[in-house]
């Protein structure tokens, strides 16, 4: 009889010990796969907004160039633009949170978004059809599309 009853106990504290295991095991699980995807969204939404940016301050610049025919001002205008697009400020944020070859890519545009908006000042005289400006337009257009290939694998 003596055995009877502690093996019942025994039996019933590794049933409670499988069972609080189980919980916790289950618990880390759902806890890392929420983890997961957080993160994941939080990559997906810097990632669009980054994209944006960099289209709006390069769709900013063609305008310039468009409207804009006193070379003083039309760098100025550029430079504006630039700082009130907050590409920087998205490109920092990139920096922080994205692995290190959306980094690279991010980088990459961001440079040559600032040589297109730079030829504003070295070259006066630009225009949409100029060659330097397709050239760079071009570069700043490819750099772009391997950073959006580039995230999208990350995500």
């Amino acid at each position: 009889m003596l055995l009877v009853n502690w093996g019942s106990q025994i039996s019933t504290v590794i049933g409670v010990v499988l069972g609080i295991g189980a919980t916790l095991l289950g618990d880390r699980v759902r806890y890392r796969r929420e983890q997961a995807t957080r993160s994941q969204e939080v990559l997906r939404d810097l990632y669009v907004r980054y994209l944006n940016t960099l289209n709006e301050s390069s769709s900013s610049i063609r305008l310039i160039v468009i409207k804009e025919t006193d070379p003083a001002a039309r760098y100025q205008a550029a430079l504006d633009a630039f700082r009130e697009s907050s590409v920087l400020e998205h490109r920092y944020e990139i920096n922080l949170l994205a692995p290190l070859p959306v980094k690279e890519k991010s980088d990459q545009a961001y440079r040559l978004l600032r040589k297109l908006r730079d030829l504003l000042e070295t070259k006066p005289d630009i225009t949409l059809t100029s060659t330097d400006y397709l050239e760079a337009l071009d570069q700043f257009h490819n750099a772009r599309k391997e950073l959006q290939e580039i995230m999208r694998a990350n995500l």
